[in-house]
Parts: C-alpha cells; structure tokens; sequence
C-alpha cells in the first residue's frame, strides 16, 4: 500500500536506513536514524515540525497499528517502509525557515495572555505570571537573553531541561525567546555568539525531542505553528485565534512557547 505524505519539512533528515521507534503516541510517532537523526511523523492537521512529515488521518492509523504489530521499518530515497507500507514524501518540500520578520507589540500580546489561566510547566497560571513580579527563574532566564543580545557568550546549562514533558518547560520558554530573535527585524542573529555555544552539549541536559526543536530554533527554523504565530504577529491573522492555537500543544508546551514569547518580546523592547 502506498501513499503520499501531505506536507514534508525541507529539514527533515535522509539519513536513510533502519528506523527505531522512540516514542508512539496517538498523533506523532517518532523514529531514530543509524546516525541518531529525529524524524517524526504528525497526524494530518496537528502541524509540522523541523523534523517531521504530515500524514493523512487514515494513513497514520495504518502506519501506527501495523508499527505496533511489527517495528522493523526503514528510511528509504522512495520513502519509509514498513511491511507492505510505503509513505511516499511530498513532491513539494516545506521549508520552515522563519522567513516574517517584524516587532513585537507587547501590549496587545500581555492583554491576550492576561486573559489565559493556562498553567505552564514550572510557574503557574500565564496570567499571573504578566500581571506579577516577576518569578526569580524567568527573570534570570531574561537576563540571559539580554546578556545574548547584547553580544555576550550565555551558558545555557542549568537553565534546560528543567519541566515535565518530552519538552521540558523551561526549553520551551527558551525556544519562544530564540522565536522572537528570529522576528524581530531590529536584531541580526547571524552576527550574536551561537546561542548555545558556551552550554554543555544539549543531548546531555535534555530530551532527545527538545535538542532537535532547539537546534533548529538556533537556526531559525521553528514548526508550522509557530510560523502561524509569525503570521498573527505580522497583522496576517488573528492574535487571539493564534495564541489559543499555541495553548492546544502539548500538555504545556505551547503555554510555556508563550512565556518564551512574552519574555523576549519585552528584553528586545527593553533595548530597542
């Protein structure tokens, strides 16, 4: 049986080979490369990550049962096979590269999120965390990200990892602020220090989902979700509609993405 993926990231690894089965949920599977390559696949409608394809809803159910029966499959230039399965890539590849740029109002954003009694990973409800002091992480967290904008080499070390979830919270508020680095029109990310090159390497301090969502954020290369946001902040889309988009990803991730938002925007406001 054959089919044809609906969307496939411009970034996602042809690291062809044998395929290992690292984490089988109800709408992302993950597999592993020979070469420790992440390559996932979404369920239709659920978005598409750096490292992912975007499945049909009855080709996914396929795929998933006949995975749980027998795992062997394989990473092949037609596509990836397993048993009498052949999902086939896209002939279009989609490239993620955050390509709208722009500045972020933090009024408008801070009245939505004040509005949100979402709860993020480590600190609570979102909108105690706008209309309070700040807590003593976020606000080192930060200070990091001022310290990186201003050209310094920021250790990222004891700050990741740190949250529930096959994306720690703390990653995921990180993340937001890479997201904001990369929109903003007013900095070139390409001239500051590597954000990550003073840290230990990721694959120690988190998990193996988070290292790829980070290195590519690094790069500028962030999920079709957050490139809905991109569109929201660029007066393309609703701001509201996409913040409430953002809070429906995982148990806090979008949540804490927000967070990252909200903190960066203001640092880069703050300097600008």
């Amino acid at each position: 049986m054959e089919s044809i993926a609906l969307a496939v990231s411009r970034h996602a690894t042809e690291d062809f080979g044998p395929l290992r089965c690292v984490g089988h949920f109800r709408n992302a599977i993950n597999l592993l490369t020979p070469g420790q390559h992440l390559l996932t696949l979404h369920r239709e409608g659920r978005g598409l990550s750096p490292m992912g394809w975007e499945i049909a809803d009855e080709d996914f159910d396929d795929f998933s049962d006949e995975l749980a029966e027998s795992p062997a499959c394989e990473l092949l230039p037609e596509g990836i096979v397993l048993a009498d399965i052949c999902l086939c890539p896209s002939e279009h590849r989609t490239d993620l590269s955050l390509s709208r740029t722009g500045q972020i109002a933090v009024d408008p954003l801070e009245a939505v999120l004040a509005a949100t009694t979402a709860e993020t990973g480590l600190f609570g409800r979102l909108d105690r965390i706008v209309s309070q002091s700040l807590n003593a992480e976020i606000l080192q967290m930060q200070q990091q990200f001022r310290a990186w904008l201003l050209g310094e080499i920021v250790d990222w070390s004891s700050v990741l990892g740190k949250g529930p979830g096959l994306t720690p919270g703390n990653d995921d508020t990180v993340l937001g602020m890479l997201f904001c680095a990369w929109f903003d029109r007013r900095i070139d990310v390409n001239r500051l220090p590597a954000f990550f090159a003073a840290s230990r390497p990721l694959d120690e301090l988190t998990t193996l989902i988070s290292v790829n969502y980070l290195r590519f954020a690094a790069q500028g290369v962030f999920s079709s979700p957050m490139q809905q946001f991109a569109a929201a902040l660029s007066g393309d889309r609703s701001l509201p509609a996409a913040v409430g988009e953002l809070l429906e990803i995982g148990h806090s991730s979008g949540v804490d993405t927000l967070l990252g938002i909200w903190s960066g925007a203001r640092v880069i406001n703050s300097l600008y």
